[in-house]
Parts: C-alpha cells; sequence; structure tokens
C-alpha cells in the first residue's frame, strides 16, 4: 500500500505487535498465491501481495486473514470504501422531504 492510502488511518498502529511475522505465516499457509479464486473454481494464479482480514475489523486471528494479490486486495478494499462513502452520504443528506407518491399508483 502507499503511504496516501493510509493517510488519515488508525489502521497500522491497531495492528498487533506481531503483524509482520503473521502476515507471513498467512501467505505460508496459503502457498504465496492469491486465494481468491473465479467462477469456475479455478484459484487466482497470482501471487499473494497483501495481508486481508476477510471480517474487516480488529480480529487478527489466522482464520481472519487470507493471502491475496494486490489487483484483488485493491478491488476489495474499493468496494468496501465506496459503501462506506455511500452509507455516510445517506446518513448526511436525508430526504427533506417525503417522495411524491408514483401517478400510476393507486390509491
Amino acid at each position: 500500500m502507499t503511504q496516501r492510502s493510509w493517510a488519515g488511518s488508525d489502521r497500522r498502529g491497531r495492528l498487533p505487535d506481531n503483524w509482520r511475522q503473521l502476515r507471513q505465516a498467512v501467505f505460508a499457509r496459503d502457498g504465496w498465491q492469491c486465494v481468491m479464486r473465479a467462477p469456475s473454481g479455478q484459484r487466482c494464479p497470482r501471487p499473494a501481495q497483501e495481508c486481508d482480514h476477510i471480517t474487516p475489523g480488529d480480529d487478527h486471528s489466522m482464520s481472519n486473514l487470507r493471502s491475496l494479490c494486490t489487483l484483488h486486495h485493491a478491488s476489495i478494499t474499493g468496494a468496501q470504501g465506496g459503501r462506506r462513502v455511500h452509507k455516510r452520504a445517506r446518513m448526511a443528506h436525508p430526504l427533506k422531504r417525503k417522495p411524491e407518491k408514483h401517478p400510476g399508483d393507486p390509491g
């Protein structure tokens, strides 16, 4: 990850002291290969470069960590970020009035 992607985040400080060793153990367990699978079931052939939390948060157990290539990690992280932005936007800008009834709706 680039320095910029961590800007404003406290994520690095929340990682356990043994994060480097844990990350290496996850890579070794997963054969140093991305664990994502295509719809056909074929495993991604790219090398693992990112250690990802399956369930976001601070559960750093081996069962919640997986090896991903940079492409899959960026895709997953981007989707999670997009959902957070969308959720914040909905909360910050609630509808100011009730939606109008569609003319074709009965009653």
